[in-house]
Parts: structure tokens; C-alpha cells; sequence
């Protein structure tokens, strides 16, 4: 079928008709209209994203404050308690360099060598960190600086302090806990914080109780 066959001279009549009375005067209005719509959507998603993100941001931020809030009540504790554990050290490094009884009392001091060695680690409170940066959201702490002091102080937690005391006892704890009769070892669980009884970790095995109570005699008679 060539050019001039009847159906294409009447197809392309039409659309020459279809062109002379298209209203172009209105096209670049349609197009304008398109466009500025589509932009709006656009703004529109992002605004409610946008908002979404900030409520999320808030949420984190009001828990990691709360987090960092118990943490500091944590540290006063904390230091107290390494506090009296370091009244514990140097009273048994006097018996050690000169022979200085504590309190004039065989018992107190060996109980002054065995509460040098309690532990407490600080660990801080990172639930809500921990979950923001599982979920990939960090990024919504907006200020650069901020975000990296929070990674730098929660890099604390984790594999980090708590493991060092906990699963890497000092070898000072292990030879005086090793030596220490279990009478004496078991009745030495607190250590007073500000006039009240703080729970101590206790790490005794039982070969440690067996190795203990055949000294336990000596212990009781030193009181």
C-alpha cells in the first residue's frame, strides 16, 4: 500500500485537522500544570518524610538522654565504691611494706587484702544507642560532632571495660582470692558505700571453697 492509497490521504488529513484546531495557546499551561504538580507531590513527601525523621530524632534523643542521665548517677556509685576498695589497697600494701596490722587486727587486714580485689565495672546504659545504629539511623543526629562523641562514649560498653575486669581478672584478685580461707572470703560478699552494703561480684569456684576451708581454722583464729 503506497502514499497515496485512499486510507493514508484520509489518516493524514485527520491529523492535519487535528492539528490546525488543537488549542496550543493552552499546552505550555497543561505542561506548566504537570510540572507544578508533580513538584508539589514532591515537596510534599519530603515534608512529611522530613517530619517523620524529626519525630524519630526526638524519641532517640529523649532516651539516650535518659540513658546518659542514669549513667551519671552511676558514676557517682561507682566511684564511690572504687573509692573504698582503694582504702582497701592501701591498707594491705602498709601491712605488706611494714608490717602495719589494720586496726591492730590480724582479721581486718586479711579482709583489707581480699576487698582490694572487688570489681565493679561501669557499663554504660546504651539500649537506645545500640538500637538507633542497628536500625542505620545514626544519621539523625544531624550535628557531625555530637554523633561522634556518642560513638566514642559508647564504644565504653560492649567488648569494652566490662570485658577487660570481667573476663580478664587482675592476677592480684586470683592469688588473693586463691589464698584467702573461704570463712573469711564468704563473710566479705559487701563492701559499704556510704553507710550501705554494696553487692559485691564474687567469683569464688569450687575448688577454690575446697583449697579454702583447710584453711578456714587459721582464718576463725585470727579474729
Amino acid at each position: 500500500m503506497g502514499c497515496n492509497s485512499p486510507g493514508v490521504r484520509v489518516n493524514i488529513s485527520r491529523l492535519g485537522t487535528r492539528l490546525r484546531t488543537y488549542d496550543w495557546t493552552a499546552a505550555p499551561i497543561e505542561l506548566v500544570i504537570v510540572v507544578a504538580g508533580i513538584l508539589i507531590a514532591l515537596e510534599v513527601s519530603n515534608w512529611n518524610q522530613n517530619r517523620q525523621d524529626l519525630a524519630r530524632a526526638d524519641g532517640y534523643y529523649r532516651r539516650i538522654h535518659a540513658d546518659l542521665s542514669t549513667d551519671g548517677k552511676s558514676f557517682g556509685t561507682t566511684l564511690a565504691y572504687w573509692g573504698t576498695v582503694s582504702s582497701y589497697g592501701r591498707a594491705a600494701i602498709a601491712y605488706g611494706e611494714n608490717g602495719q596490722l589494720v586496726d591492730g587486727s590480724a582479721w581486718k587486714t586479711v579482709l583489707a587484702y581480699y576487698q582490694a580485689s572487688q570489681t565493679l565495672p561501669f557499663v554504660p546504659s546504651d539500649a537506645s544507642f545500640t538500637e538507633m545504629r542497628s536500625a542505620g539511623e545514626l544519621g539523625l543526629i544531624a550535628d557531625e560532632n555530637l554523633r561522634g562523641r556518642l560513638e566514642d562514649y559508647y564504644s565504653l560498653s560492649g567488648v569494652g571495660g566490662e570485658s577487660i575486669i570481667r573476663e580478664q581478672d587482675p592476677a592480684y584478685r586470683q592469688q588473693v582470692r586463691g589464698l584467702t580461707p573461704w570463712p573469711c572470703s564468704s563473710t566479705s560478699g559487701t563492701v559499704a558505700i556510704a553507710g550501705r552494703p554494696m553487692p559485691i561480684r564474687n567469683s569464688s569456684t569450687a575448688h577454690h571453697r575446697s583449697a579454702s576451708r583447710r584453711r578456714s581454722r587459721s582464718c576463725r583464729a585470727s579474729r
